[in-house]
């Protein structure tokens, strides 16, 4: 599955009381107004600590990160031990993507506040995100020992349990967040992504039911009920929950890992092309769109599949993968130029893959070239003679062009194999009805209802 557990944002809350002089609005006051302000404290005392951490405040608030930590760092140079700087610095490397750099920013936060449960869980969560999950794990067992009621820090150390694949640990540490806090929709999603590795796909629908009843907008909860729908066989349900998942993300904002761990949805990018940047940066994680293609196919949305993996395909060419699973689409649509332009391409990663080159065949053969299309087919049986779906297309092919006795020949030799005896059967029987074989074709076409 790139199922995925929401990665751990650090929250930093920091509570600053101001006053505003009568007529004057506080949504009126700019950037450059606090900035211009700030400078003329500091031009009368360049070493006022107060007036520096709020500098460092502004930008960080701001989100200009490299001036908060510019700011944070003066202050340092006031007072080597001041925590609130460190803080700024840490979560500033965060946001930065550094998290290496905000490690060490951490470490110098929990030295210097050894009794603050809160350090030692930004702490843990700096440390997960550069998968040192057992010293992350310290962390967070030292903020819990603290305040045993941390229910954030309890969550976060089950997402570095789930990280360390330790799911039993990770459940019963989101069996702590939810007693403590049991209002919060995230921890039930989290939950329900171990329940899902576990293999109790009704405990996690559970889970994820009681998110949304909290919150319809946690894109988790929907993609916790789509894995454990789809593992369930529900295709529908699947389907519409992935879909749920998706509308409720158009109307979020957050850190959507889906493949690029550095996409970033907000009002300035719709989720569609974050999803399309985070594919590009690393396919193998197509993820929930990958799980609805399949879903699509399911139950029977041939056309959505291709439109999918077109988009996909559009942007990430050298996804083998995708053309295979478009041109099986592609000839389930009977749309046979496209599968053979989709086959002809995965034949360029996949040049003995018995799939690949029977299904190239099938389609070269409908679009009228008989001869390329045995060399691929025959290809692929030598290639695995085990393989049924060869012997269907081969039938298939032989019947489009009359050879009528040598296309049952090739049904029949390709039901000793298994595959989808439905399927076979089916085609047997519409050859043998053409070749007047009435009992012959009736019983070929009963056996294909039986499916054996």
């Amino acid at each position: 599955m790139k199922f995925i557990l929401p990665f751990l944002v650090l929250l930093i809350i920091i509570c600053v009381v101001s006053g505003a002089e009568d007529n004057t609005s506080v949504e009126n006051i700019t950037l450059e107004d606090l900035i211009n302000e700030n400078d003329y404290v500091l031009s009368h005392d360049s070493q006022n600590l107060t007036a520096l951490q709020f500098r460092a405040l502004i930008f960080f608030n701001e989100k200009q990160y490299p001036e908060a930590i510019k700011a944070a760092e003066q202050c340092l140079v006031v007072d080597k031990t001041c925590s609130f700087a460190w803080h700024i610095i840490g979560s500033s490397w965060g946001f930065l993507n550094q998290p290496e750099k905000a490690v060490e920013a951490f470490q110098n936060v929990v030295s210097l506040n050894p009794d603050d449960p809160v350090q030692f869980n930004v702490q843990g969560v700096a440390l997960s995100r550069t998968e040192k999950f057992n010293e992350a794990i310290q962390a967070f067992q030292k903020a819990t020992a603290l305040n045993p009621s941390y229910a954030a820090a309890w969550n976060n150390m089950g997402v570095t349990f789930y990280g360390m694949k330790e799911y039993d640990k990770a459940l019963s540490a989101f069996d702590k967040a939810i007693s403590f806090k049991p209002d919060e929709p995230e921890f039930y999603s989290n939950k329900g992504y171990v329940l899902l590795q576990k293999g109790d796909y009704y405990g996690a629908l559970s889970s994820a039911k009681t998110a949304r009843n909290m919150d319809l907008t946690c894109v988790p909860a929907w993609f916790v009920s789509g894995e454990a729908q789809f593992h369930n066989h529900n295709w529908k349900d699947a389907f519409f929950s992935f879909d749920g998942g998706f509308n409720a993300l158009a109307k979020n904002e957050l850190w959507y890992y889906q493949g690029a761990k550095n996409t970033q949805i907000t009002k300035d990018m719709q989720p569609m092309d974050a999803y399309y940047v985070a594919i590009a940066s690393n396919v193998k994680f197509t993820g929930m769109w990958e799980r609805t293609t399949i879903i699509n196919y399911k139950i029977k949305r041939y056309q959505d599949t291709i439109d999918v993996y077109d988009q996909i395909l559009a942007i990430t060419p050298d996804y083998a993968e995708g053309w295979k699973k478009k041109g099986y689409c592609a000839i389930k649509t009977e749309r046979m130029e496209s599968a053979r332009d989709a086959y002809k391409r995965a034949m360029e990663f996949y040049p003995n893959d018995p799939e690949v080159l029977s299904s190239y065949g099938y389609a070269t053969g409908m679009l009228g070239d008989y001869l390329d299309a045995m060399k691929n087919i025959d290809k692929a049986i030598e290639v695995e003679p085990g393989y049924s779906r060869s012997y269907l297309f081969k039938g298939l092919i032989n019947s489009f062009y009359g050879q009528r006795d040598d296309a049952i020949a090739a049904l029949q030799k390709g039901l000793e194999f298994g595959g989808d005896k439905s399927e076979m059967f089916d085609a047997l029987s519409n050859v043998q009805f053409k070749n007047g074989d009435v009992i012959g074709g009736s019983i070929s076409s009963f056996r294909s209802i039986l499916g054996f």
